[in-house]
């Protein structure tokens, strides 16, 4: 009744009201920072308007994906977006709902035990009290209806991809491409092989690694493979999949990480039999000093020492590292970051760890990416070896097609969408038909032919219509029986087939008999039948 249904709305603003309370004391109580408008908005999303607020949040989604099929790939990323926006705002209310059902200040757990009379020794007093309230409540909002929220139409969020990157189908790296091939760590590659080889790294030497410019350009490659992923693949969970890779990552990092990535020992060893293969012919600075400038040059920088100075500078220092192990070289000689770590002391040493964590793990989160974003890659891949081989008028044709491509979506996507989720049939007008016209004209009804193999037809109006189209025409004609209004409402073949056979039979017993149907005249223009006339002929009494 509408006076339970009151009741019932005044217990629940009791209820509300009580908890927005005992949450305001308790924030006075923990924090007395925190400012009472802000106890009343948290307070205002209590547990049921965020379960309800979850209901309708699936419910647009599951919609959404049922009732619109999307065809282009704009369309579906879009929805794609829409949908995702919803997953997240359900995740956000969950964990909302998690943190309170937690009970972490026992605000429910106390409610629980006032409503069972446990805080007391008088629970009817208790009891009563509340009552009272509840009534008092209810006098209050008597005139109050509850509406049921409904489900607004969702919003795409804002997404924009650039003219490369067409809607989402191929990536943009240009900017970075052009980046590498000047740097000092790049090479001098075409833009297709560096897609191919965006996630490989093991080619850089280890002295550019630890340079910030490298540094600037993983962190701006990660930043872009991130949004793209983000906008191309809003479904994806991009921070769990990264999470775990991270987590992999320090494992393999603390297990043999500064070895491999770094070089370590066998590094040094490298280095150092670099050293003796230069060094071996020359017994003294002077036959050193007979290479020239550019030739030493060239040797201190293979050995990653400093390539400044005079000639016999140059010849020093070089030569002071013959028949020398590496950890007994001059720290002073290196060049910066090309020291060994053994060389280093303590502080440097805990600063170029921390470097080359810094860089390795950007290096593994763009390998990452990468192999997520497979697809992507290889999709742009093709599209420029494409248009590397197309002409020029060949080029230009193409950018037409897709501009008016791309505004034959903008149009499409201009247009109302249809809301219509028990699929009923379409106006004139272009809109679904009230529901009250679609169960008058008994449009719920279904019809099955199966002499049109199966085909379903919705009220009766179209399933007495069928019977002289084309589809049930053809049927009879495959099945060897004439249309006849016989046949009218007959949808069974072995009915129909039945009734063939019976109409047959019927009309061949309905044939002309001549012994019974044959007429004679006699001389006297008498007339019989044959069989009767032959009687009496036989007699002679004609």
């Amino acid at each position: 009744t509408s006076s339970e249904g009151g009741r019932a709305r005044a217990m629940a603003v009791s209820w509300t009201e009580q908890t927005r309370g005992a949450w305001k004391r308790r924030c006075v109580e923990v924090g007395g920072k925190t400012k009472e408008e802000d106890a009343d908005a948290w307070c205002g999303a209590d547990a049921k308007a965020m379960h309800e607020e979850i209901e309708r949040l699936e419910r647009a989604a599951a919609e959404d994906l049922e009732g619109n099929e999307e065809k282009t790939h704009w369309k579906r990323l879009k929805q794609e977006h829409r949908v995702g926006w919803c997953l997240d705002r359900v995740v956000e209310r969950s964990e909302q709902l998690l943190e309170a059902y937690e009970d972490v200040d026992g605000i429910r757990k106390e409610e629980r035990r006032s409503m069972a009379g446990e805080t007391t020794q008088t629970p009817f007093i208790s009891f009563y009290g509340k009552l009272r309230d509840i009534r008092e409540t209810h006098k209050r909002i008597a005139g109050a209806f509850a509406h049921e929220a409904e489900v607004k139409p969702l919003q795409t969020p804002d997404v924009s991809f650039s003219g490369e990157e067409k809607n989402g189908r191929y990536l943009d790296l240009n900017e970075l491409h052009v980046r590498y091939v000047n740097a000092k760590f790049g090479k001098e590659i075409d833009y297709v092989t560096y897609l191919k080889n965006v996630g490989e790294f093991s080619h850089v030497e280890t002295t550019h690694k630890m340079d910030k410019s490298y540094r600037d350009y993983l962190e701006d490659l990660v930043r872009y493979l991130k949004s793209f992923h983000r906008r191309a693949k809003p479904l994806v969970h991009l921070d769990k999949l990264l999470e775990q890779q991270r987590e992999s990552f320090e494992k393999d990092w603390e297990n043999r990480g500064e070895e491999i990535w770094m070089g370590g020992s066998e590094e040094r060893k490298k280095v150092e039999a670099v050293a003796k293969a230069l060094l071996e012919p020359f017994g003294s600075c002077a036959e050193l000093q007979a290479l020239g400038t550019e030739q030493l040059k060239e040797m201190l920088s293979k050995l990653g020492l400093k390539c400044g100075g005079t000639l016999e500078q140059r010849a020093e220092r070089l030569f002071s590292v013959k028949d020398k192990d590496m950890n007994e070289w001059d720290p002073r000689i290196f060049a910066k970051n090309a020291r060994p770590l053994a060389s280093k002391n303590k502080e440097l040493l805990e600063r170029q760890k921390k470097l080359m964590h810094e860089t390795a793990r950007l290096e593994w989160t763009v390998a990452a990416l990468i192999n997520t974003l497979h697809d992507f890659v290889e999709s742009t891949c093709e599209n420029v070896e494409k248009k590397q081989a197309l002409t020029a008028e060949e080029l230009e044709e193409e950018l037409r097609d897709d501009e008016e491509n791309e505004d034959q979506e903008i149009e499409s996507d201009e247009e109302e969408r249809i809301y219509n989720p028990l699929k009923l049939p379409l106006g004139w007008d272009g809109k679904p038909i009230p529901f009250w016209l679609y169960k008058l004209h008994g449009l719920n009804q279904e019809f099955k032919c199966e002499i049109c193999g199966n085909q379903s037809y919705w009220g009766r109006r179209a399933y007495e219509q069928h019977f002289s189209e084309s589809r049930h025409l053809h049927g009879l004609q495959s099945l060897g029986i004439p249309n006849s209004k016989e046949f009218f409402e007959i949808t069974k073949i072995k009915e129909a087939q039945e009734l063939w056979e019976s109409l047959k039979r019927k009309k061949a017993s309905e044939g002309w008999k001549p012994e019974a149907e044959e007429e004679c005249e006699d001389e006297e223009g008498n007339v019989y039948s044959k069989k009767t006339y032959i009687d009496l002929k036989r007699q002679g009494l004609i």
